[in-house]
């Protein structure tokens, strides 16, 4: 029963949420935590959100799994009105809250109400609640509770009864309209940031990022890749055969290795081979090989055994029950019992490989015995700095050596990357446009289509389908890529040749998603609308075009979705970027008002600066650097490509360059590109035999770089190194 007199010494809560997004559309959200001090402050709740989320109303219960009964419970009597597989429910919070105290009594649940609570954190800054339970792993609190399948048994009569009789009173129809619900008219008309990001509530996803979630998802795309496609490796390349060594170095100095290399680089085989080092070193031995999802555990498996790790034995630690089928035969099953994890890795006494997801890795988190972990995609271990199944490795494993590989380090989340003492130093790195230079990547075109206004995305599309036949575009959520399908379904201007659209979003069945990327491989003309998938892990064979229609901030995911259609092929033609931007054709270019429009774009071009050198000497220095750049105005505009390049181009430059005090982003020490300001202070050592002086500058464009300023923050970075501090430089820089 719902009391009013006492409280319960506990922080065990079912809540109801609110967000101005969610009422808009007439929706609440539901679930249950042990931390309600920070609850609304995970990465979940803030990452696609504004931060006005509101605690309505909490039910404080004496334990956690109390607290989860209460939230299935609501769960299962609105499911009439709630979205599938989403702790949201399509009614007003009041009667949900009446509701829940109806479930207490019938229950029997002890719980304390509180009407719009505010919790703050403890004096000493605590944010989790006293009590035996929060020393237990949050992983294992989850297994616990998703194992309780059946926790409504013995209460479905008496909720069954609720939930009837409610419906009998039309109670839900007086929110869904007499037709009922259509589920899937229901998913599209939630917000943008909640079909995105709100995702189910157990403590042990509480701070999961979407990428996180979409990595446990199993799509199934292995087939359509090249059909019994062998994975043989003769000789590293020469960058990788620098990577394995420069990793293999640090390990031993310090136990923890970054790589970072560009997409489509091959960042598997630098861990075979560094895997293969310690195998042949020590015995018996013990590695772990962490994977975002399903399909690339599978993959990695498959790779590692026809790269040459055939003399090992292999552990796969999963949630699917197909078998992996490897060269010879050779056949491998996924489990996720702990016991049996346990006893295979503790009796092995020869050498062992256990490739587990992030989602299953809590099951070994503790284990001592392994010589080696490899962290793949290790970006995603990011989205929490309070343990979750997916960090709980990288936060709780004893293991003697960490080798992370990424390449794109996260360093806006909770957990960061430049956290020495969790991901060491940067070991190696390996940029984007040295991939492209040396031939391994495929060559892509900046396509910049210039409009009045995004209202009506169509001229923006039609334009770039002039250039390309498949094209990808990132929207900004269900809702917007929905709109997006409807308008396109008009007929293209008579110079477009005619193109399918497709839609595919991370709300779908895995099946779904399958299914419309063989169709879009299928079709020789088509545009797929895309949410929340396909930025990274897929390789589409014939995608030669990615179109951001939704502005984005984050680095990681702007590099990730350029590099989708970069896979080398022979001969395919250079791939396409599409950005759009707006400008107001009343006013010159070089406007503020029109600076102020391009500087949108400052995200994309400064994550793309981070992987392109070349890029960067450009916007510094056109008349001396070309980059395949190009403003494209939609039919409307009326653009010569005359004005565009003596106008539109520099003032796009102006716009991404300087802030809006007129301030120089570019010429910081921080800023340059690494490899060419080294090179040039290498350059006056060697030739000049001697450090440089205050006259010595280095010129770029029209301004010039102090060699001696640039060599006292080289020589600063490098002290706090010896110092044993934290170092403005990374160790690829150092060595």
């Amino acid at each position: 029963m719902v009391r009013f007199t006492m409280s319960v010494r506990c922080a065990h809560c079912f809540y109801v949420v609110q967000h101005p997004w969610l009422a808009a559309f007439g929706y609440v959200k539901v679930g249950y935590t042990r931390n309600p001090w920070r609850r609304l402050n995970t990465v979940s709740f803030t990452t696609c959100f504004t931060p006005e989320w509101s605690y309505f109303s909490v039910f404080e219960c004496e334990g956690i799994k109390e607290a989860f009964l209460l939230e299935q419970a609501v769960l299962y009597v609105f499911e009439d009105v709630r979205v599938s597989q989403r702790e949201l429910i399509k009614c007003d919070p009041q009667p949900v809250v009446d509701v829940a105290r109806r479930i207490c009594d019938k229950l029997n649940l002890n719980a304390l109400l509180k009407a719009e609570p505010e919790y703050h954190l403890n004096t000493n800054g605590s944010l989790s609640p006293t009590g035996s339970q929060t020393d237990k792993s949050v992983g294992q609190t989850v297994e616990e509770l998703q194992s309780s399948t059946c926790i409504l048994r013995g209460h479905v009569e008496k909720l069954k009864e609720l939930r009837d009789s409610m419906r009998d009173d039309g109670f839900f129809s007086s929110y869904l309209g007499s037709s009922g619900m259509q589920q899937e008219e229901s998913k599209d008309n939630i917000t943008a940031e909640e079909s995105e990001c709100v995702f189910s509530d157990e403590e042990g996803v509480d701070a999961l990022t979407d990428e996180e979630v979409e990595g446990e998802l199993d799509y199934d795309f292995e087939d359509l890749a090249a059909p019994d496609e062998a994975y043989t490796i003769t000789a590293l390349r020469p960058y990788q055969a620098e990577a394995v060594d420069r990793c293999l170095a640090e390990l031993e100095r310090s136990g923890a290795a970054l790589c970072q290399m560009a997409c489509r680089c091959g960042k598997t085989p630098v861990a075979f081979k560094i895997i293969q080092h310690y195998i042949e070193k020590v015995s018996p031995i013990a590695v772990l090989f962490l994977v975002p999802s399903l399909g690339l555990l599978r993959q990695t498996v498959k790779k590692l055994y026809g790269y040459g790790l055939r003399r090992v034995n292999f552990l796969l630690i999963g949630s699917c029950a197909e078998t992996v089928m490897l060269d010879d035969g050779y056949a491998l099953t996924m489990t996720t019992d702990a016991e049996t994890i346990k006893n295979t890795i503790s009796s092995s006494t020869s050498q062992l490989v256990v490739i587990s997801t992030y989602h299953s890795s809590h099951i070994v988190c503790t284990m001592t015995g392994f010589n080696l972990a490899v962290f793949d995609e290790c970006h995603r271990v990011c989205g929490s700095a309070t343990p979750t199944n997916f960090n709980s490795v990288l936060l709780h494993s004893p293991c003697k050596r960490k080798l992370f590989l990424t390449a794109t380090p996260a360093y806006n989340t909770p957990l960061r990357m430049d956290q020495v003492n969790l991901f060491g130093n940067i070991a190696y790195r390996y940029y984007l446009r040295e991939g492209i230079d040396a031939g391994y990547v495929n060559p892509f075109s900046l396509r910049i289509i210039l409009g009045e206004g995004m209202e009506d995305m169509n001229p923006y599309f039609f334009e770039a389908m002039k250039l390309v036949d498949k094209m990808i575009v990132y929207c900004g959520s269900i809702k917007h890529a929905t709109e997006l399908k409807v308008r396109l379904g008009e007929p293209p201007p008579g110079d477009v040749k005619p193109f399918v659209v497709l839609l595919a979003h991370s709300k779908m069945p895995s099946a779904v998603v399958s299914d419309v990327l063989r169709k879009f491989t299928v079709h020789k003309r088509c545009i797929l609308l895309n949410v929340r998938l396909f930025q990274e892990g897929i390789e589409i064979p014939d995608l030669n075009a990615v179109f951001f229609a939704a502005p984005r901030r984050s680095p990681r995911d702007i590099v990730q979705s350029i590099c989708r259609p970069l896979n080398k092929m022979d001969g395919k033609p250079s791939s396409y970027v599409f950005l759009p931007a707006t400008i107001d054709k009343k006013l010159p270019a070089d406007h503020p008002v029109n600076l102020e429009k391009f500087s949108e774009l400052v995200p994309f071009t400064d994550a793309l600066m981070d992987e392109d050198p070349v890029f960067f000497e450009y916007l510094i220095d056109p008349q001396k650097v070309s980059y395949d750049i190009d403003v494209v105005g939609v039919r409307s505009l009326e653009l010569s490509s005359g004005k565009i390049r003596k106008f539109v181009l520099p003032a796009l430059r102006r716009g991404v360059r300087y802030t809006n005090q007129g301030r120089d982003r570019l010429h910081r020490a921080t800023s340059l590109p690494w490899k060419a300001a080294f090179g040039e202070l290498k350059r006056i050592v060697l030739e000049c035999n001697r450090y440089p002086k205050n006259n010595d500058a280095w010129v770029i464009g029209e301004r010039s770089i102090s060699m001696m300023m640039f060599l006292k923050f080289v020589r600063k970075g490098y002290q706090q190194y010896l110092d044993g501090k934290t170092s403005s430089l990374q160790m690829y820089q150092i060595r």
